[in-house]
């Protein structure tokens, strides 16, 4: 019997521009944000106002995915009764273009409160250092055992709509063999692209939508895929699924994570 680690859930960024979990961190075409006078000029931008929540004795970011406008002003509010210290995850050459754009490092002490300004479009993802750990070898984000929601990490997302040039029109993820997770957590493409999903796993595995959010998260249902593992198929099975209207789609496989 295969060990099942964090679950396979994924996030698929698509720029239309554009844990472990199964997020596509989804689809989004971030379109520019400018403002413009009457006699032409620009003003100076409009400055947002975002928080997140740590609440007391959960371990958790709340919410979870938190989309924003670029120059927002993000809080960490921390209702807990202890210290956090967070920070971006790393990021590799094929993400360079819309993951982590802008590093940050942050502590925030217990009942206070901390926080970062985000000029830069793309996604940020982020963990709480002090318990969960960095896998290298799969680019995730280990859960420590003593949080209270094991296996689920403290870790967090952070939407910045906007443009992201030089993202592909087609990309691919593989469902591991013998791991039941997807290769990558975050991708992106561009406007009208497309993802497929190839299975190198002996079992079938799924790509169905997370439910409860809503547009510009999940905007529009892309429907449940079943993809055949190589115990079925020799070599496994592939899908492509087009991703016509903007947003982040977060997906998981349903019959491996809840």
């Amino acid at each position: 019997m295969k060990t099942i680690p964090r679950g396979l859930y994924i996030i698929v960024v698509v720029l239309l521009f554009g844990t472990a979990f199964g997020i596509i961190r989804g689809i989004q075409l971030f379109t520019d944000q400018h403002t413009i006078s009457a006699a032409g000029l620009h003003q100076a931008p409009t400055v947002f106002h975002a928080t997140v929540t740590i609440a007391r004795n959960q371990d958790l970011f709340a919410p979870f995915v938190l989309p924003v406008q670029p120059n927002t002003v993000v809080t960490w509010q921390n209702d807990d009764t202890v210290a956090h210290h967070f920070t971006t995850t790393p990021t590799s050459t094929q993400q360079r273009f819309f993951l982590n754009p802008q590093s940050f490092s942050l502590t925030v002490g217990a009942s206070g409160h901390t926080t970062f300004i985000f000029t830069r479009p793309g996604l940020y993802h982020y963990y709480e250092t002090t318990q969960d750990s960095w896998n290298s070898t799969f680019s995730r984000v280990v859960a420590g055992k003593n949080l209270r929601h094991y296996p689920m990490a403290m870790e967090g997302v952070i939407w910045v709509q906007g443009a992201v040039r030089n993202l592909p029109t087609t990309t691919i993820n593989f469902v591991l063999h013998g791991h039941d997770m997807f290769a990558s957590e975050f991708l992106a493409i561009a406007p009208a692209g497309a993802v497929t999903w190839h299975n190198l796993d002996e079992d079938p595995h799924f790509v169905g939508l997370v439910a409860g959010w809503s547009a510009p998260i999940n905007p529009s249902d892309i429907g449940l895929y079943r993809i055949a593992g190589t115990d079925d198929i020799p070599g496994g099975a592939s899908v492509t699924v087009l991703f016509p209207t903007p947003g982040l789609y977060y997906y998981y496989c349903r019959n491996h994570d809840q």
